[in-house]
């Protein structure tokens, strides 16, 4: 990877971490909601979720049209509604269901941005890396943002809180412009059935259930995973360092992308990732304690930021004009949404971890299973593309 593909990945993460507040420091903004705002937990979480429902409903949406969309001009004119918004919300975040709906049109805006990004980063040389320069810098960004924003939350409060929102967006916005542009299908309905072709493929349709499948699994676990360490007895500030260093430990899974690219496919390094998970997993079921419990939150780290920016390569592999991606990424969203309502599920009302440990398993084999047999058509049908031509 030469010099200038770096700073444009490097760059490009940038933007991309700043369009995604909700995923990146969710917790903090909760924890902020409900002691400086008197947000109810529930509620707090409703308005993270409503977010996140802006944030497909917009990915879904734009998967369709992609191949006709100027997303760069695009993503500007959303970034200013975003800013105005989160401005907003500074001066008026009361838990009433406008502010809701004021998250979801928010939520919808930064992911125009934020997608732009990835189809971005899809139509550089290279592009594999780029992805892994971009999920090591969500787990950078993440870790560090978390750690300040918890610990100044006293003197960042609601408003200070959504008026550094609304920096964000004004930083990416005067940042858009390093994106490249690129040439927008001006035939509507030619761009359409492109994008039908693509999104309806075998190839492209398993990777991105797998891919939704393979969230639902990870957000499903991760819901609780903080109370499971207290159903062990692990007390809180061992539970943070924990946090913590599985966290860090993104950032060297992140770098085996961005180092090795595609030298060794997207096969095997994904299933590599995958067995860490699934190893930590089973470990864990079958023998809780402080130790296993460790094992497990750091191979899920590392081995999970390995896995995401080879789903994320293949996907701009498919279509290099983002169709895939945006759906992809849609997918994904909802399946994080309904890996949160299983958890809640499963658990019920004895806190019947156990099972949720098991279908999480289960559910992780599955979208493994779809994401290696995509991969493995789409090799297949370029070899034959390619002995025909």
């Amino acid at each position: 990877m030469n010099l200038k593909n770096f700073y444009n990945f490097f760059t490009f993460s940038i933007i991309g971490c700043l369009t995604m507040p909700g995923v990146l420091f969710g917790p903090a903004i909760v924890g902020i909601l409900v002691d400086h705002a008197d947000f109810s937990e529930q509620y707090a979480g409703w308005a993270m979720a409503y977010q996140s429902i802006g944030s497909a409903t917009a990915l879904l949406i734009i998967s369709s049209f992609i191949h006709s969309l100027d997303l760069k001009k695009l993503a500007f004119i959303t970034l200013i509604f975003a800013f105005i918004l989160e401005i907003y919300c500074s001066f008026n975040s009361t838990p009433v269901f406008s502010f809701l709906i004021i998250r979801l049109l928010i939520g919808a805006f930064t992911t125009i941005a934020n997608i732009a990004v990835y189809t971005s980063i899809a139509s550089l040389k290279n592009y594999e890396r780029g992805f892994g320069m971009f999920v090591l810098m969500q787990y950078l960004v993440s870790g560090l943002g978390l750690y300040f924003m918890i610990l100044y939350s006293d003197y960042i409060g609601s408003q200070g809180l959504f008026l550094l929102l609304g920096l964000f967006n004004l930083i990416a916005l005067f940042m858009i412009r390093t994106l490249p542009n690129q040439q927008a299908n001006n035939n509507t309905g030619s761009a359409l059935t492109s994008e039908t072709k693509v999104l309806f493929s075998g190839i492209a349709l398993l990777a991105i259930i797998g891919f939704g499948i393979h969230e639902m699994s990870g957000v499903a676990q991760f819901t609780y995973i903080e109370r499971i360490g207290v159903s062990i007895l692990i007390d809180n500030q061992s539970l943070s360092n924990i946090m913590l260093i599985s966290s860090l430990l993104g950032i060297p899974g992140a770098i085996i992308c961005i180092t090795l690219g595609k030298k060794y496919g997207l096969v095997i390094p994904i299933l590599f990732g995958i067995s860490l998970c699934l190893f930590g997993m089973s470990l864990f079921l079958f023998s809780k304690t402080y130790l296993t419990y460790t094992i497990r939150m750091c191979l899920m780290g590392f081995g999970w930021s390995i896995v995401l920016p080879y789903i994320q390569s293949h996907l701009a592999n498919i279509d290099k004009k983002g169709s895939a991606l945006a759906a992809g990424n849609s997918f994904a969203t909802i399946g994080g949404a309904l890996g949160a309502l299983l958890a809640a599920k499963l658990i019920g009302e004895n806190s019947n971890y156990d099972a949720l440990l098991q279908v999480s398993i289960l559910i992780y084999i599955i979208a493994a299973s779809f994401l290696i047999i995509s991969i493995k058509l789409k090799k297949t049908h370029e070899s034959t593309t390619a002995q025909r031509s």
